[in-house]
């Protein structure tokens, strides 16, 4: 496994990718399974991938099962050792930089109050297309 390829999967990576077979997330996810990138999350990322209304109103039987079921068995779960207030518009997203830095690990988002922080404390968070793009150079 390269550097570089530990990552924390944003909510909205996983919920797109079982949305949208054809995009960026999807072939991230893809990656996931593939294990050609390392995803670390915690129980609160696990329950809110769970608890996504959109796994109930498109996405059912089988296939919900299926990703969440390997998002489940192929994660490495941590227990973050950190407690960090840096996204103070939504406090909620502040559990994806608590498990990237206890991790070490970069953080894959679409939720643009991550985007807009770029990095923190040396941890990168990208946007679906940037990692890809940057996973396909290396």
């Amino acid at each position: 496994m390269q550097q570089g390829n530990e990552v924390v999967l944003d909510t909205n990576i996983v919920v797109s990718a079982a949305i949208s077979l054809d995009g960026t997330p999807a072939k991230i996810f893809e990656l996931f399974l593939e294990k050609k990138i390392v995803n670390y999350t915690t129980e609160e990322i696990i329950e809110e991938v769970i608890n996504r209304p959109v796994f109930g109103e498109y996405i059912g039987g089988e296939y919900k099962k299926f990703i969440l079921d390997n998002f489940k068995l192929l994660s490495v779960v941590v227990k973050p050792n950190f407690d960090e207030k840096a996204v103070p518009q939504d406090e909620a997203d502040n559990k994806f930089i608590n498990c990237a830095l206890t991790a070490k690990a970069n953080i894959v988002s679409g939720n643009k109050h991550l985007l807009n922080l770029d990095s923190y404390k040396g941890i990168k968070i990208y946007g679906a297309k940037e990692f890809l793009d940057k996973f396909q150079e290396s």
